[in-house]
């Protein structure tokens, strides 16, 4: 049809202002349609879960990507299971952080400790009761490593009584008990 418009234009006539080839264009609108699909281990991205869908994206942006500045990523780890997180996702920032910086907002341990994260930075936001555990101000940050260690109950507030791997423990493994009963229930070290 649109060969046969190209070759027999002359018999047409247009309103004024409008070209042969917006006319061509506007009828080859909707003519094609594409299908595609992206495939891993045979788990087409379509039939995905949320999180496995949000996985393989995350992963084709960041090896695709020639950008050199970082890249910020809250919380990658969102509707994907601990498994995943940690053969997958750690495997792949590991690989993609010697290329690219990358700050990460995530509360999975998987994340932070293997992935040996240089900096972290934790973070308290004073309640709204009016009772507050910060020094001085309603928001409050720390960062350093996670060698930095350290126990002061003395310090004022919450934030500078311990040092970054204990607020590691806490906030991210559930404390040092949480971590303990783990440990007694899965039989893995003695």
């Amino acid at each position: 049809m649109i060969k046969k418009i190209i070759d027999k234009k002359d018999e047409f006539k247009l309103k004024r202002g409008c070209s042969y080839s917006e006319l061509v264009m506007a009828i080859a609108k909707n003519y094609y349609y594409f299908n595609y699909d992206l495939r891993q281990n045979n788990d087409t991205l379509s039939a995905m879960s949320q999180g496995k869908r949000g996985l393989i994206l995350f992963q084709l942006y960041l090896q695709f990507s020639s950008a050199e500045f970082p890249v910020l990523i809250d919380q990658p780890e969102d509707n994907l299971d601990n498994r995943t997180v940690y053969k997958e996702l750690k495997d792949f920032i590991i690989k993609k952080k010697k290329e690219r910086q990358i700050i990460m907002v995530t509360h999975n341990a998987n994340l932070v400790v293997p992935t040996d994260a240089e900096e972290i930075i934790v973070a308290n936001q004073a309640g709204e009761n009016g009772k507050t555990e910060n020094l001085e101000y309603r928001f409050e940050y720390v960062s350093g490593a996670l060698e930095n260690s350290f126990l002061n109950p003395e310090g004022k507030g919450i934030l500078y009584q311990k040092g970054i791997k204990e607020h590691v423990c806490e906030i991210l493994e559930g404390g040092e008990e949480a971590f303990r009963q783990r440990n007694i229930k899965y039989k893995i070290i003695n």
